[in-house]
């Protein structure tokens, strides 16, 4: 099931909620949150008993460990060996069902053998909630987590707005929701809040991503068909992908933090006008924001102290310790970041772009070079994001060369961008679409701005003031209602087909 199907809203958010309401006013928030799981389960069976079947297994295995995990804090060696456990496990099973068949390409590849690939279905946001659970466990064992009941750890890890496409949330910023507390379920400020920002995503879904999604995957298909491309249509087909990427996650981070707010929990902000960026770890801030946070806590802090030390007891000059404490656990974490999207060549080559862009972006830093103006770097910083964005779109190397040999004007060691230019691409209308959405995108403010008087997110408030002129700023007003009003039924209108979010793939 997804958001943007008339199944959801229709029949399962009317009915939820009603449930939802219903269940507070007859036995209050403790009720209400072994009923929010029950709910997330049944929306996610909706794909398949069998991978509620598999999804169910790891909530009560992982619940079992990161309980004696809390317990065990004062025996340090068993609880590292139970971690180190827990760990494995989760990641095996993510990578069974995620990259074995990548694996069995690999070794044919290598050794000339001639295994089958298994007949394996990948569940549905498997990523994300092995990683929401493996992140609880880090923290049991740190001693930075409280045993939660099992009811509520099942909403934790299951719940719906977030199981299939994030946010990776922390368990402190569930857990401490789910205290005491005397709030009412029903506010009309709570809905009219929740749908303007659901509104506001699924528009961006259905009306901006789905309406240039045909440009993008017309220019990759046609080069896997044996197409050739000029310097001009890899640039506009990459450009209809970013921007179809950008709107179709854009859209959905909106539509998760609006439906977790009409259900009494906020979750973290996933998403900040990242092509406005004007350096690559300004992207990473902006972009995917739990994931960075993430990989950052979890990966690569952890292995840039551990090198940082190793660094200044080998008395290293500072350029060594940039390469051990900066530059490797940077692009290691991204390499790791790119396989986490995708079983692939192309993802490990996506996050080892990214990789080597942050490890120079940070040397840049630390050895003081000059400031880059804004324009310069926001260029340097698409130029770099567009071209990975390439890469992570295509469905193998071979494609990813030939729209970047395309693209750039230079002959890569893979792909063919001599070929003759036989793609038939609408440049006209996909040129007008980059435009006008690109001018969306910079020009514009994002929801949580346009929403900034009335803090949804988990995210701690900003402390300043918004900076939006107060006309731009959401107001329980006639005239935002008859805005949100009409953005709703455009963006219902236009729903057409069974349009996947395409993080779901992840």
């Amino acid at each position: 099931m997804i958001f943007n199907s008339f199944e959801f809203l229709l029949l399962f958010f009317p009915g939820a909620y009603l449930g939802f309401l219903l269940i507070h006013r007859v036995g209050g928030w403790r009720a209400v949150y072994p009923y929010l799981a029950a709910v997330s389960l049944a929306f996610y069976a909706h794909w398949s008993l069998l991978l509620v079947a598999v999804l169910a297994a790891s909530v009560v295995a992982n619940y079992a460990i990161g309980s004696a995990l809390i317990q065990l804090r004062d025996r340090r060696v068993l609880a590292k060996l139970m971690l180190l456990f827990a760990v494995v496990a989760n990641i095996g099973a993510l990578g069974y069902f995620k990259y074995t068949n990548f694996l069995i390409d690999t070794v044919n590849a290598v050794s000339g053998s001639g295994f089958s690939h298994l007949d394996l279905i990948l569940p549905v946001g498997i990523s994300f909630y092995t990683f929401i659970q493996i992140g609880f466990l880090i923290e049991a064992y740190n001693g930075t987590a409280e045993r939660p009941t099992f009811d509520r750890y099942a909403l934790f890890a299951t719940f719906f707005p977030c199981v299939t496409a994030g946010p990776l949330v922390l368990q402190s910023e569930m857990f401490k929701q789910m205290g005491e507390r005397d709030d009412r379920a029903y506010s009309p400020w709570r809905v009219m809040v929740g749908i303007t920002i659901f509104s506001m995503g699924l528009f961006k879904k259905v009306v901006f991503a789905d309406t240039i999604a045909p440009y993008a995957d017309q220019m990759f298909a046609g080069v896997v068909a044996g197409g050739g491309l000029d310097m001009l249509t890899a640039w506009v087909g990459s450009l209809c992908y970013t921007l179809q990427l950008y709107f179709d996650f854009s859209g959905y981070c909106d539509m998760a933090v609006g439906l977790g707010y009409l259900f009494g929990i906020k979750l973290p902000l996933n998403f900040n006008s990242p092509l406005k960026a004007t350096s690559i770890s300004d992207f990473w801030r902006r972009w995917h924001i739990t994931m960075t946070r993430f990989f950052t806590n979890f990966v690569f802090s952890p292995l840039a102290m551990t090198n940082t030390r190793k660094a200044i007891a080998k008395g290293h000059g500072p350029v060594r310790r940039y390469l051990m404490a900066a530059a490797w656990p940077v692009t290691f974490t991204f390499i790791l970041a790119g396989l986490w999207h995708g079983a692939g060549w192309t993802m490990v080559v996506y996050g080892l772009i990214h990789g080597l862009a942050l490890a120079v972006n940070r040397g840049w830093q630390e050895f003081k070079m000059p400031a880059l103006h804004p324009l310069l770097g926001w260029s340097l910083t698409m130029a770099v994001v567009v071209s990975g964005l390439v890469v992570f779109r295509a469905p193998d190397l071979a494609t990813a060369g030939q729209v970047l040999s395309s693209m750039w004007g230079i002959s890569l060691f893979i792909g063919d961008a001599a070929a003759a230019p036989v793609l038939q691409l609408d440049l006209a209308w996909a040129v007008l679409l980059v435009v006008l959405l690109g001018a969306v995108v910079l020009t514009l403010p994002n929801t949580q701005e346009i929403l900034r008087s009335y803090w949804v997110s988990s995210d701690p408030e900003p402390s300043e003031e918004p900076s939006l002129r107060k006309r731009l700023l959401w107001s329980a007003s006639p005239n935002w209602a008859f805005v949100t009003a009409v953005v709703l039924v455009l963006a219902v209108a236009s729903i057409n087909g069974y349009s996947k979010f395409l993080y779901y793939q992840f």
